[in-house]
């Protein structure tokens, strides 16, 4: 039983080393001024500086069901590829959205517009929609797979991983939280984040 415990302890310490590393590999990140683009699982980070919350886009459409906000979510994804791009409807969110996923925790649709610019190449990145609907009065729910390079100086390579997005409607029925999980771990995608690639880029899939 002791043998056992004390089994337990080292793999625990195990863990907390490798999350030293991790935050201490995060932080040289954020320091020179690059987004966080991953961490470990269920301890989303924020952002770094990124400004302060300010109103973007044109008129707020509100009053939209949540069928009509899937409608245009699923132009977004599937032509806008908003998640590489940042071509979103501004429109239909509110300008203090939470957007949460594994590895991130931003509020504000102008400060997750400045992530998305300086994360992904659109060029050699992509979001394949695998479906999305309208799944209660105030919710959306979307499926996809998406896969490709970072704009970081070493040039990493993110594999096709697929993800699941939902979107919560506030009483105006504007998106006021978007929350992510992943088929992959933070680890992974800090792994991914953080392992340089060589060659030319090319598209994943």
């Amino acid at each position: 039983m002791l043998a056992q415990q004390r089994e337990l302890q080292a793999d625990a310490d195990g863990v907390s080393s490798r999350r030293l590393v991790l935050v201490g590999m995060a932080g040289m990140a954020m320091a020179v001024g690059l987004p966080l683009a991953s961490s470990w699982p269920a301890e989303a980070l924020p952002l770094g500086p990124l400004g302060p919350v300010k109103r973007v886009g044109g008129e707020k459409l509100t009053g939209l069901g949540a069928e009509e906000v899937a409608d245009i979510l699923r132009r977004d994804l599937a032509v806008g590829q908003y998640f590489v791009t940042g071509d979103l409807t501004r429109e239909i969110f509110a300008d203090d959205c939470r957007f949460v996923d594994p590895t991130n925790d931003v509020s504000g649709l102008s400060k997750y517009l400045t992530a998305l610019g300086v994360l992904f190449d659109p060029a050699y990145s992509k979001v394949e929609l695998l479906g999305i609907r309208a799944t209660g009065p105030r919710t959306v729910e979307a499926d996809w797979r998406l896969g490709g390079y970072l704009v970081f100086p070493w040039n990493p390579k993110v594999e096709p991983f697929e993800g699941h997005t939902v979107y919560t409607l506030d009483e105006s029925g504007l998106v006021a939280e978007q929350r992510q999980t992943w088929s992959i771990s933070g680890a992974t995608a800090l792994a991914e984040s953080f392992t340089p690639t060589f060659g030319p880029r090319r598209q994943l899939f």
